[in-house]
């Protein structure tokens, strides 16, 4: 099989794209990485400058003062139409521009919570080896929604790059169970399980393999 990072599933798209506004520039901007962290009793991802609270989705404002206990030090900061930025990044990577990992980490700016950006700059990311960098943004999007096949198969993807067998092979197993027909997850455990010494397992999982994939 080929590198495993060339089964990412695709890029999400909403159900109208606006037209692409500008040609592709020179240079792609800095993308921000994404991090996660406790704030007093807080969960608070980052991404670049914006902070935004991982359960209710709220932007923050850092206002300078140091973190100390609890977050008053965070306050709530209005977004820009992030579905606009979404709409457009699509578009600009349909139609080849660089630009659209940018226009991404525009659209994660203006709204932190927004899944579908994260997984669409995430896998731009990963297939530029940024392997750290695609896994934040596979993070942040499973913050944002717990269930999403496609972050979750790409996390796993992006983890057995990484040489963490044992956490991807959890990740597969979680894309199994919430599409227990998506082959490429039986096919990347089976050659995992190989890998680990796990005969039976793999055997198991390639046999799953084959039957998902067979004609009908």
């Amino acid at each position: 099989m080929s590198d495993p990072s060339d089964m990412l599933l695709t890029m999400k798209k909403t159900p109208s794209l606006a037209q692409a506004l500008k040609t592709a520039r020179d240079k792609t901007p800095q993308l921000a990485a994404v991090t996660v962290r406790n704030v007093g009793r807080e969960v608070v991802v980052e991404a670049g400058p914006r902070r935004w609270n991982a359960e209710s989705g709220q932007t923050l404002l850092d206002l300078g003062a140091p973190p100390g206990r609890g977050s008053t030090w965070l306050r709530p900061v209005p977004s820009r139409d992030a579905h606009a930025l979404f709409a457009r990044a699509v578009a600009l990577e349909e139609a080849g521009d660089a630009d659209a990992a940018g226009a991404y980490a525009e659209a994660v700016a203006a709204d932190p919570y927004h899944a579908d950006a994260h997984v669409n700059l995430g896998r731009l990311l990963h297939q530029r080896g940024a392997l750290r960098e695609a896994e934040a943004h596979y993070v942040a999007a499973l913050v944002a929604r717990p269930t999403d096949l496609t972050a979750t198969f790409n996390l796993a993807v992006v983890l057995e790059d990484s040489g963490r067998d044992d956490e991807a092979i959890a990740r597969y197993r979680e894309a199994l169970e919430l599409s227990p027909t998506l082959s490429d997850a039986c096919f990347n455990l089976s050659r995992l399980y190989e890998k680990k010494g796990e005969k039976m397992a793999a055997l198991r999982h390639l046999k799953d393999f084959r039957r998902l994939s067979a004609p009908r």
